[in-house]
């Protein structure tokens, strides 16, 4: 009996050290932040290092690129530049698989062709965008000239205050199932490619409301102070997202807004969040559409100049 008895137990022991082992996981979100955080400077932390990413379409060379095209399958088909692929957001990496050239990621503003050159870097693309979409290739293609106003310059909700201290969040959790960096940083770029549509929200929703928001101005400490700011936002220096640094600034629950001065440097960024576990929005046409009179640089160069 006592035989009996003990190995029971030994078998108990057996079984449940198994489960423990079957049940371990890894802190996923700690896993692939340390591995891009490890990463080329063109690659892995580009989001850091934003550098020479933006290209003018005046004197721009077309056929030195790749050139990926994100708008409708109609609107490409009616303009499109030479020798352009058209492609959806959640196809791109298919679409420029064995591209020999750098590729020009292309829409119809800006925003999205930035989201998805930075997913497109963080797969090892050298990846670019053009500034302002095809807005900037004909005045018939212009989606940015209505978009542009000044009508919160005066408003109750537009401060010049000073930014408070940032705030500190935990980290989201991730859930791929994955234990290796690679496996689940292919996972999470898969997932960003079909979230982008839910990651753009108008100015009037923010500035409406701007209690509802954790709201962050992706600007250095003297534009923030020389243009104001959405009530209660906070001052953001960019390329500091690192976990050593300011990466928590995020609310890991979401109502997360990041804007800029166009939203392209917004987009780029957000893609890197995305990619992390955030749910992160851009505001559309970033800050021009708030108080587009007041920028003296940086800004959509209304009425349309094709530059």
């Amino acid at each position: 009996m006592k035989k009996i008895l003990t190995l029971t137990l030994l078998l108990s022991f057996v079984f449940m050290m198994g489960c423990s082992d079957n049940t371990k996981k890894v802190d996923e979100f700690d896993t692939v932040t340390t591995y891009l955080e490890g990463q080329s400077a063109d690659y892995g932390q580009w989001v850091n290092t934003l550098s020479g990413w933006i290209v003018n379409y005046s004197g721009l060379n077309l056929d030195n690129y790749f050139i990926l095209d994100l708008r409708s399958a109609t609107d490409f088909a009616s303009f499109h530049l030479d020798n352009a692929h058209n492609s959806t957001i959640g196809n791109i990496f298919t679409t420029v698989k064995g591209a020999e050239k750098p590729v020009l990621c292309v829409c119809y503003t800006g925003q999205t062709a930035s989201y998805a050159h930075t997913l497109l870097r963080m797969k090892g693309v050298e990846a670019y965008v053009l500034k302002f979409g095809m807005s900037i290739v004909d005045a018939t293609l212009d989606k940015w000239t209505g978009n542009c106003s000044n009508q919160y310059a005066t408003s109750a909700n537009w401060s010049m205050a000073t930014s408070a201290t940032l705030p500190s969040f935990g980290y989201p959790t991730l859930n791929t199932g994955k234990d290796n960096a690679e496996d689940i940083l292919n996972d999470r770029l898969a997932a960003a490619t079909s979230d982008w549509s839910t990651r753009l929200i108008n100015a009037s929703d923010v500035v409406g409301n701007p209690d509802n928001y954790n709201i962050m101005t992706y600007w250095s400490a003297s534009e923030y102070a020389k243009y104001g700011h959405i009530k209660g936002a906070f001052q953001l220096t960019p390329q500091t997202l690192t976990k050593d640094a300011n990466l928590s600034v995020f609310d890991p629950n979401g109502s997360n807004i990041l804007y800029c001065y166009t939203g392209q440097t917004a987009a780029a960024t957000i893609a890197y969040l995305d990619v992390l576990g955030y749910d992160v929005k851009s505001i559309k046409f970033g800050t021009c559409s708030m108080i587009w009179d007041k920028l003296e640089a940086h800004k959509w160069p209304k009425p349309w100049q094709g530059n």
